[in-house]
């Protein structure tokens, strides 16, 4: 029993040790270290109070090698294997007790980086959390590193969001503005060339407007070492292949392969083509005018976003 309630543990996100009752072969688990809260803990004779860090890398048993999602825990099933949802209300007098993000930014300090389910205002969405690239509290909304998925696409994946969290994505106009209304939020987008160099822009302030504003970008308060590429685009409406919003005299996103927020085309691309260094198509690649000019697409990019 003690085993299970540690494999109980190590699929929740939030366990950081383990009570086990001996007794009565209950399991409590907490949010902290022993030692560092003892909040609700059932003293008694026989109890096994264990620091998650201190399992053993064997916890999987019958399911070894069987994946479910965060707080599921797998359960053998002949001749497979089925995912059980978990139970993850922490004790009554821990403050942490509500398992509903907004966004990153709630999740618990030390919470590695993947894809989580977050709850902003009434709704309900998967995101990729990021806290290695910038610091703890990243919710990301843009990521390409390979080219193995397409950005030309129409406005209404653009809207909802494609790819895959744990690689290339575009989270979703929709989305985003859904996060972005629901506080004060600031962008951070980290670049990568093809010859291992990297930059950052970074704006204070930033929001992206509802579906009726055509998904506006408005940010401001720029710092970093990569330039200020975006302010040209301040103001401007979302554009794709087939819905042209932009200021130019025919379409920049069929121009230019991609999708993003043009004026008179671009002074960044982020999601056009994936060219991979230096090129001769001027209006397309994924670029950043301000620190490799018009002609260099990037082999990396990544935009995210943090409640301040």
């Amino acid at each position: 029993m003690w085993s299970l309630c540690a494999q109980f543990c190590s699929r929740v996100e939030i366990c950081k040790s383990i009570n086990f009752i001996a007794w009565n072969k209950t399991c409590q688990i907490y949010d902290a270290d022993p030692g560092k809260s003892k909040c609700g803990l059932i003293e008694s004779t026989g109890n096994s109070f264990v620091a998650a860090t201190s399992f053993p890398e064997q916890l999987a048993g019958q399911c070894k090698g069987h994946d479910c999602k965060l707080n599921e825990v797998c359960m053998p099933r002949e001749p497979d294997y089925y995912c059980v949802p978990l139970p993850t209300k922490l004790p009554e007098c821990n403050k942490r007790t509500d398992l509903r993000p907004r966004d990153y930014s709630d999740l618990p300090q030390g919470s590695c980086s993947g894809a989580y389910t977050i709850y902003p205002s009434n709704e309900k969405f998967d995101v990729y959390c990021d806290m290695d690239t910038a610091g703890f509290g990243w919710t990301v909304f843009q990521s390409r590193m390979n080219g193995n998925v397409s950005f030309y696409r129409g406005w209404r994946d653009y809207e909802i969001g494609f790819g895959n969290l744990d690689s290339e994505f575009w989270l979703g106009n929709y989305f985003t503005n859904v996060l972005t209304t629901s506080g004060n939020y600031k962008l951070y987008i980290h670049l990568e060339d093809c010859e291992g160099n990297s930059r950052y822009a970074e704006y204070s302030e930033f929001s992206v407007g509802n579906a009726s504003t055509k998904y506006t970008l408005n940010i401001s308060g720029y710092s970093g070492d990569a330039g200020d590429s975006l302010k040209y685009h301040n103001g401007m409406m979302f554009s794709t292949k087939d819905r042209d919003n932009d200021m130019y005299l025919s379409s920049c996103a069929y121009n230019c392969k991609g999708a993003w927020w043009y004026k008179f085309c671009h002074a960044a691309n982020l999601n056009g083509e994936y060219l991979g260094g230096q090129h001769t198509y001027y209006p397309r690649g994924m670029k950043w005018r301000a620190w490799k000019g018009d002609y260099y697409s990037l082999k990396a990019t990544k935009m995210m976003i943090k409640r301040h």
